[in-house]
């Protein structure tokens, strides 16, 4: 409870979460490697100065999407974004022209985003041969990595039930984890994010949730049959002060002249029916 707010009850609208656990994103990564005496790479773009080279990637964000004939549930990872680079040399670290790079990973497939400057650049593989790396290049990691792990750990929540308690554990130190759920094109779809930015007033009594980048599955990729399922996932940001209702702001292709596209977060989608909930870890 932080001083400075007037004091709420807190024991009818908090509880254990039904699972009692969330993700723990300050701890949870994804982790590849490659091992040029095990597999060529076939995700880089200049000749490695190494033959082993492993990555750990901090986890932002979380979509599960169940699938509503079969029941299946495939969960996707969005990885913190980082610039394209050289690794282990002693100068001229950053590629030119640079990119943003993340991944998005899955089981059975992984999304490589880069974004440069300006949309539909592309960069050539190394070797040559492997032709033009696409702004999301989907690889099979089992085919590219010598090791590969989505590694998330869980930890012990209490869910945030009204307005008071959400604004006691913004006030607070603690860590601050949302779930939205909903249904598109059939499929229950669960995002799992922390909550990073956030406004709030014990004055007016609301709170609001401003924060990202998460992965938000577009419903015309969705019932785009035939397609990987993790190309429906797009960077996003996530606002709600209700728990009925979410906007997202998704990153798309964006004009800014008649013959000039970037990449920028300009698409607003509103959802009406959602089951938006906030945990809390002490």
């Amino acid at each position: 409870m932080n001083p400075s707010r007037p004091k709420t009850k807190q024991s009818p609208s908090t509880r254990i979460h039904s699972d009692g656990r969330v993700t723990d994103f300050g701890h949870s990564y994804i982790r590849w490697t490659l091992d040029t005496l095990i597999k060529p790479p076939k995700t880089v773009s200049r000749p490695l100065p190494m033959t082993l080279n492993r990555v750990r990637m901090p986890i932002e964000a979380i979509a599960t999407l169940t699938d509503p004939v079969t029941g299946e549930r495939v969960r996707y990872v969005l990885g913190a974004e980082c610039r394209t680079e050289q690794v282990s040399v002693e100068r001229d670290i950053w590629h030119e022209p640079n990119a943003s790079m993340c991944m998005i990973a899955g089981e059975q497939h992984c999304l490589i985003e880069k974004h440069w400057a300006c949309v539909n650049h592309e960069a050539t593989l190394f070797p040559p041969k492997l032709g033009a790396q696409p702004e999301r290049q989907i690889i099979d990691p089992r085919e590219a990595f010598a090791d590969y792990a989505v590694d998330v750990v869980s930890v012990r929540a209490v869910e945030l039930n009204g307005t008071d308690a959400i604004m006691d554990a913004l006030a607070g130190r603690g860590i601050v984890i949302g779930r939205t759920e909903y249904t598109v094109a059939g499929y229950a779809i669960t995002l799992e994010y922390p909550i990073k930015t956030s406004n709030y007033s014990e004055r007016e009594r609301y709170y609001q949730v401003d924060t990202g980048p998460i992965l938000f599955p577009g419903l015309a990729e969705i019932e785009r049959r035939g397609t990987p399922l993790i190309m429906a996932c797009r960077l996003a940001y996530v606002a709600h002060n209700s728990p009925q209702w979410a906007e997202f702001l998704v990153c798309v292709p964006t004009p800014v002249t008649d013959t000039l596209q970037v990449h920028h977060y300009s698409q607003s989608v509103r959802i009406e029916t959602v089951r938006n909930r906030m945990f809390h870890v002490a």
